[in-house]
């Protein structure tokens, strides 16, 4: 159904148009859509890596700290990487379906499209935070770092989840392709989530200069300092004022994201994608 449809269906005044484009990409999305097929795969991925935890002997004789870190990590690496795959899919995946030039024809700003679409590619967060939480609970067996998990690791995944969602909506604006934005989605994703792996190795492994280089370099990464903050609460149930400054990355990002999204893509999005386009747009 089109926008525009969905316009004269409601009264001029019921709604703001950037709510009835959230709503119609909830609908599509969730409705037998993207969204539901990711999140039943995200639940069965995560029932599988807690029942590994729990029942494989090598893997059970982890710390119970452990275990809950590593399952927290999972659920929000994971749950971000659904929200970056679904705003991937907002611009490109109309265009190949040519259902995108309906949609810039409707009478309102191209800045409400891009906040109903992210506000819809941001659901799928809500729903896997509540999906992961009963496997911690479970996993921690009533162990302390379920207080810091439940503190921590929602926090961290709700400050993230609009900059990956944001972050897959600025590839897809500019690819005409949808294979293009999935995949450039996906190596922006790695070269994010990968060093972040590596989260703490360097204080035990190296000498203090070069532990010190790693730690601006976690800082530096959003997805690094996640993982730090992570560590640190859990792992070493530190307070809030050691762990704070591992915050500001992960809080900074999804506003830097935000802001190029909706003050500048947002108003010169095209029919056809690529910066050359945008940039004449914008002149």
């Amino acid at each position: 159904m089109s926008i525009a449809a969905d316009r004269g269906a409601a009264s001029p005044s019921a709604a703001p148009t950037w709510w009835i484009v959230c709503a119609r990409e909830l609908r599509d999305l969730w409705v037998g859509g993207k969204a539901m097929s990711m999140i039943l795969l995200y639940t069965v991925l995560l029932g599988i890596y807690a029942y590994l935890f729990a029942s494989n002997s090598e893997l059970s004789l982890l710390p119970l700290k452990q275990m809950v870190l590593e399952i927290v990590k999972a659920a929000i690496f994971v749950g971000l990487f659904v929200c970056l795959i679904i705003g991937a899919d907002s611009f490109s995946g109309e265009r190949e379906r040519a259902t995108l030039e309906g949609l810039l024809l409707t009478p309102t700003s191209r800045r409400q499209i891009v906040v109903g679409k992210f506000l819809a590619a941001l659901s799928p967060w809500p729903v896997a935070l509540a999906v992961a939480i009963p496997y911690w609970v479970v996993l921690s067996k009533g162990d302390s770092s379920l207080g810091q998990a439940l503190l921590w690791g929602p926090l961290v995944g709700t400050l993230l989840a609009p900059a990956f969602a944001g972050l897959g909506m600025l590839v897809s604006v500019w690819c005409n392709s949808n294979k293009t934005s999935m995949l450039v989605s996906v190596g922006l994703y790695l070269v994010l989530i990968l060093p972040s792996q590596y989260s703490g190795l360097a204080t035990v492994t190296v000498s203090s200069q070069m532990a010190e280089r790693s730690n601006v370099f976690q800082l530096l990464n959003p997805m690094g300092a996640s993982s730090r903050l992570l560590h640190d609460a859990i792992m070493g149930s530190a307070p809030v004022h050691q762990v704070w400054p591992w915050v500001t990355t992960p809080a900074l990002f999804p506003v830097v994201v935000l802001a190029v999204l909706i003050a500048y893509v947002g108003p010169a999005l095209q029919l056809e994608g690529g910066m050359k386009r945008m940039r004449t747009r914008t002149v």
